[in-house]
């Protein structure tokens, strides 16, 4: 049901010596002791964080288990940890520490991972990581909450005719002369009100090559602008939505002040 939200994935070692050497903010040598586990969970937060390419960003939360393994060469550490989603989206420039976590009346996902953290050179390795990250449970939620929003899935079709609807308003309405596209949804979730069902979404634009009046029909083949190529600095805004399906939206969007589209966003 929430397959986007789902995090199964192998890091090759060969990824992980070029993309995870980590140094903390000390030059202390990561020698796989439990006193140093504190650098290690950073390392796997961090690279967890860099290959998670769609969605929210998450934030470590706790270590449920450890198990050591030393070797001839080198010490390795099976991590157990839990990482919760932030509100904050991947796009979004902001630190990590800076990001909250989702509140409980917001459904909360958790990440359940297990990750493999090697030392080489003194320095914390992820070798290897695998995720399950699952939605609280809704029918909790209710009786705690019987008001809050229920979070749907990302290809719920009514959701995503508010997300179209609220897209099409931001590009009316707007002052640029590119359009945006749709980057990704992030969220969706619904309601009902005195007016009727309402919808809940939170997503990310892009800036593209096509200008505002392009074609409906020509509007798919526009290509998110990358780098130097972008017209202003409003490359990325996320937007969140709230309203009927097709009527009466309401649309707030900010920009993320991103320069860069890094090389996975440039579609």
């Amino acid at each position: 049901m929430f397959s986007m939200r789902k995090l199964v994935i192998l890091a090759a070692l060969v990824s992980a010596l070029h993309v995870a050497s980590l140094l903390t903010d000390t030059d202390v040598i990561y020698k796989c002791q439990e006193d140093q586990d504190n650098i290690a969970t950073l390392a796997a937060e961090r690279f967890i964080n860099d290959h998670h390419h769609h969605g929210y960003k998450f934030k470590f939360v706790s270590l449920d288990s450890r198990s050591a393994d030393k070797k001839t060469d080198l010490c390795e550490v099976i991590f157990g940890i839990t990482l919760e989603e932030t509100e904050c989206h991947i796009v979004n420039p902001k630190p990590l520490d800076q990001c909250n976590t989702r509140m409980e009346t917001e459904t909360k996902v958790t990440a359940k991972c297990n990750v493999t953290v090697l030392s080489f050179e003194g320095k914390a390795i992820v070798a290897c990581y695998i995720c399950d990250t699952k939605p609280d449970s809704h029918e909790i939620l209710v009786t705690k909450c019987p008001d809050c929003p229920i979070l749907l899935p990302l290809n719920d079709p009514n959701g995503l005719e508010s997300v179209k609807t609220a897209l099409q308003k931001f590009n009316k309405e707007s002052n640029h002369e590119s359009y945006f596209k749709l980057l990704e949804v992030g969220r969706i979730s619904t309601k009902w009100m005195l007016s009727g069902q309402g919808f809940f979404a939170q997503f990310a634009i892009t800036e593209t090559n096509c200008p505002k009046t392009v074609d409906y029909q020509k509007q798919k083949a526009c290509k998110a602008l990358c780098g130097v190529k972008a017209v202003s600095a409003n490359v990325h805004y996320l937007c969140q939505t709230s309203g009927k399906k097709t009527s009466k939206i309401h649309i707030v969007c900010c920009n993320t002040q991103v320069f860069i589209l890094l090389h996975y966003l440039c579609l």
